[in-house]
């Protein structure tokens, strides 16, 4: 089985390190999961800067193969609650991780376009080039949230595949 991923601890442009995280979902064990549309979650420094880390109709293999949703839809969620955890905290430290399960170079033939090897095309029509494809189809992610008090608290865990 081919394990792979990347994993980081988030940091603004301007080198912040303390994010409250504003969501668009529900909670179910303490998670962000998405209802009836897909999950979305912004990191938002002191300064208000708002930094999409996932968006459940967009990120990862089942957004761009398998899942599509109306448009109009997807406009409607909006990220306004504020994840406050266990704790009662809400500005934490995140680590994100993307992991992958799909060896592309021995699937290319099912994943690229008969007519242009280097294109694959996505669920929704657009035609993007495999390489691009490769890394943005991750398999899973999580966000893991860790307050001044030090405790870590995964906030996001989905299987995308």
């Amino acid at each position: 089985m081919l394990e792979a991923g990347w994993a980081g601890r988030m940091r603004s442009r301007d080198s912040q390190a303390l994010f409250q995280l504003r969501y668009y979902g529900e909670r179910f064990e303490g998670l962000i999961v998405g209802d009836d549309l897909p999950a979305l979650v912004y990191a938002v420094t002191e300064s208000g800067q708002q930094i999409l880390l996932f968006d459940g109709a967009v990120h990862g293999y089942e957004a761009m193969f398998c899942d599509s949703w109306d448009d109009d839809s997807l406009r409607t969620r909006r990220a306004d609650q504020v994840y406050v955890d266990a704790d009662g905290k809400d500005t934490f430290e995140l680590v994100i991780w993307g992991g992958y399960n799909i060896d592309w170079e021995n699937e290319r033939q099912s994943f690229t376009d008969a007519d242009d090897p280097d294109l694959v095309t996505l669920v929704d029509g657009r035609r993007i080039p495999f390489e691009v494809a490769r890394h943005a189809a991750f398999d899973a992610v999580s966000i893991t949230a860790t307050n001044a008090r030090g405790r870590a608290t995964d906030v996001v865990s989905e299987e995308l595949a």
